[in-house]
């Protein structure tokens, strides 16, 4: 009778080549794992920080908004107009004639940087008394 048929068959192959793909599976399993955490976090950070930029951009815009709001508004204080339209002193016609040649000087100005320092130096004068 032939071998093979006459009991339990065992494999007589070498098995210590599939043991070694098993544990190559496996290794490369936890690598891609690994791999695809990195990804997800770093598409994570991408987007915010994309979301940050836009968010500093905003920021600026609004910061050099605000700065020319204050500059017009120190303007508005240091100037000649702004004293005779609050100086309690004065008649209503008098203040007029004061507030129409205090205007007139004022927007007839050539620069405004230069006019900006001598009434902020002006302003100070006045607060230094």
């Amino acid at each position: 009778m032939p071998e093979a048929l006459s009991g339990p068959q065992v494999y007589n192959g070498d098995m210590g080549n599939a043991w070694v793909w098993i544990a190559l599976a496996g290794i490369l399993a936890g690598s891609l794992k690994q791999w695809l955490q990195f990804r997800s976090t770093q598409r994570d950070l991408g987007a915010s920080a994309r979301e940050l930029t836009q968010e500093v951009a905003e920021l600026k815009r609004m910061n050099e908004a605000l700065v020319e709001r204050v500059e017009n508004l120190e303007a508005i204080v240091v100037s000649q107009t702004w004293d005779a339209l609050h100086d309690k002193g004065l008649a209503p016609a008098d203040r007029e004639r004061r507030v129409a040649s205090a205007a007139h000087r004022e927007m007839s100005s050539p620069e405004p940087g230069a006019v900006n320092r001598q009434r902020a130096e002006d302003l100070a004068r006045r607060l230094r008394g």
